[in-house]
């Protein structure tokens, strides 16, 4: 792919990374809100786009798949995170 189809996808996947990291914030921050089932839902859809094209790009051979993979990772890891909880103090 050359030219402008190659910026299309570039930009494509760029801001499919960008709503799934988006997602992920905002499922995390809707917490306890009456957000909370419609941004959780956004964050589901964006977290299958993104892993059905990281497996996509990982088939085609193309040499994005490692960004699409970071992108999933952290989208993971956003929306699972508990950060109103990180000072409590641990007992061992």
């Amino acid at each position: 792919m050359t030219g402008t189809g190659a910026i299309i996808a570039f930009c494509a996947l760029g801001g499919l990374q960008l709503l799934g990291l988006l997602s992920a914030w905002c499922a995390r921050l809707s917490e306890g809100s009456r957000c909370q089932t419609s941004f959780q839902c956004l964050f589901l859809a964006c977290l299958f786009l993104v892993g059905g094209m990281t497996i996509a790009s990982i088939l085609i051979g193309s040499g994005c798949w490692l960004l699409l993979g970071i992108t999933l990772s952290l989208m993971v890891l956003t929306a699972t995170c508990d950060f109103t909880r990180s000072c409590r103090a641990t007992v061992w």
